[in-house]
């Protein structure tokens, strides 16, 4: 998988363990998935769900979406920027700052997984 590339689509093995570790990723590092998500994007919180489930066939409850969004708005990372048309839709769209700070999360993230993936291949047989 090329963690550079944004139109990856993670492929359940139908595995229960597999989907359970994927879920439980997803579910913990929610501001990690959504900041992928929309760190290029312009995006309401629903369509953000579905890329979601879209990508890592995982479900995150709209509350859990919005929450988020709000708490990154307030740190001035995402901003609201209406539909023309359609003045109930908003969309969150990252800020200059925002975008600074979303792709050195996403750097560290990255970094601490590869971490974290090299220390159990050194244990493995």
């Amino acid at each position: 998988m090329n963690l550079e590339n944004d139109n990856y689509v993670v492929q359940p093995t139908g595995s229960p363990v597999h989907n359970c570790y994927v879920q439980e990723l997803i579910k913990r590092h929610l501001d990690i998935a959504v900041l992928c998500v929309i760190r290029n994007n312009s995006m309401s919180g629903q369509d953000i769900a579905k890329e979601i489930f879209y990508k890592h066939q995982v479900y995150v409850s709209p509350s859990a979406i919005y929450s988020l969004l709000y708490s990154l708005k307030n740190q001035d990372i995402l901003e609201i920027d209406t539909v023309k048309g359609d003045l109930r839709t908003k969309c969150y769209v990252p800020t200059e700052k925002g975008k600074q700070i979303i792709t050195k999360q996403l750097q560290e993230f990255r970094e601490a997984l590869m971490y974290f993936l090299l220390q159990i291949n050194k244990n493995l047989p």
